[in-house]
């Protein structure tokens, strides 16, 4: 993400925005690092609304500290868009109405889960046992599999939890003496990797799914053996060449992917950092919307009236979005595809080949 966020600095740096008036405009990139720590995301994110007073917040990698943001960017009335997953995020829980302020580009959890519930069903499998990460991102995984499982008709056996940084996962006692077909992961990694080799050890021939959580390539080289052949959902962006030419989000993929490799110098691309780069896009074409002589809660309000009524048919690289003012994401579970691990990277692993 942060490496997105510089490349895309380092483009307003040289082009800036043009605006209403179809001048050219500075743009100011502010980028402080949340140390995957809820309470110094929360830090930050006051800092950036208080002190740098920014016009719009890019902000939460991760599920937990979106939600510990949220509430500061809700109250000084920013329009702030997330890089996590949960729901939550964008959807109070207790109403289920969307969060005025708050949007988010990642597909969710939800989506994810429906993926592992139609490949579980394929391949003749009941019951399950679900191991996740402890954390806002790891729990929601669970509840979004549980409702997707559940209508499936597929019966977590056996669920608990690990901490993402755990070496030892206990846990796998549990599953071996739970009689489950299969192992549904719910973490990134380096817990999502590690876990599985766990599991693998124990049971080589156990059928592992995981989450979009890792759709990247530190999965895989954190345990190569054992995740060898593990299905999955993931976005577009992984296997990108091998879309049809008429897919509306192959221009935009392959052009994102061409741009981060040469920002880089050659690093692979993750799905995580293409929802930075569909967020700080939603928020470059929210400030390129301005008018001139606008006060900054004018600003601010501006940029979330365009998120939601202008990111219509949005070809990006989690998706197609369409954002409305009940849906802060604009995205379905199609947002998703399915892959598998081969050969120590992702190839696509449509339904027809299941």
């Amino acid at each position: 993400e942060r490496n997105t966020a510089e490349m895309i600095a380092a483009q307003l740096a040289e082009n800036g925005i043009v605006g209403p008036d179809d001048a050219r405009h500075d743009v100011e990139v502010i980028i402080l690092d949340s140390e995957s720590n809820p309470d110094s995301a929360a830090s930050a994110a006051s800092r950036l609304i208080e002190e740098d007073e920014v016009d719009v917040l890019v902000a939460g990698t991760l599920s937990g500290n979106s939600l510990a943001m949220l509430p500061l960017a809700t109250e000084a009335e920013v329009p702030m868009i997330s890089m996590g997953a949960a729901g939550s995020i964008v959807r109070d829980p207790d109403t289920g109405e969307a969060r005025y302020w708050i949007f988010k580009t990642p597909q969710e959890n939800g989506h994810s889960a429906k993926w592992q519930a139609e490949y579980l069903k394929a391949q003749g499998v009941t019951s399950v046992c679900y191991l996740f990460e402890n954390s806002g991102y790891g729990q929601d995984t669970l509840a979004q599999g549980t409702a997707a499982f559940e209508e499936a008709g597929i019966e977590i056996a056996y669920s608990d939890s690990f901490e993402r940084s755990d070496t030892e996962f206990p846990q796998v006692l549990s599953v071996q003496g739970a009689g489950c077909q299969a192992v549904v992961i719910g973490s990134i990694p380096p817990g999502a990797s590690l876990a599985e080799a766990a599991v693998k050890d124990a049971m080589p021939d156990m059928l592992v799914v995981q989450g979009h959580g890792v759709c990247n390539q530190q999965f895989i080289d954190l345990a190569p053996e054992a995740v060898e052949g593990t299905p999955l959902p993931c976005g577009r962006l992984l296997v990108a060449d091998g879309l049809p030419d008429n897919d509306p989000q192959k221009p935009v993929l392959l052009q994102y992917i061409q741009d981060y490799t040469e920002f880089t110098g050659g690093e692979p691309v993750s799905t995580f950092g293409g929802h930075a780069y569909d967020a700080m896009m939603w928020a470059v074409e929210g400030l390129s919307s301005l008018d001139n002589g606008l006060s900054l809660a004018e600003r601010r309000a501006g940029v979330r009236d365009y998120i939601e009524n202008n990111i219509k048919d949005w070809p990006g690289t989690g998706g197609v979005y369409n954002v409305t003012p009940d849906d802060h994401l604009g995205l379905d579970y199609t947002g998703l595809t399915f892959v598998k691990v081969e050969n120590g990277g992702f190839v696509y692993y449509p339904p027809e080949d299941w």
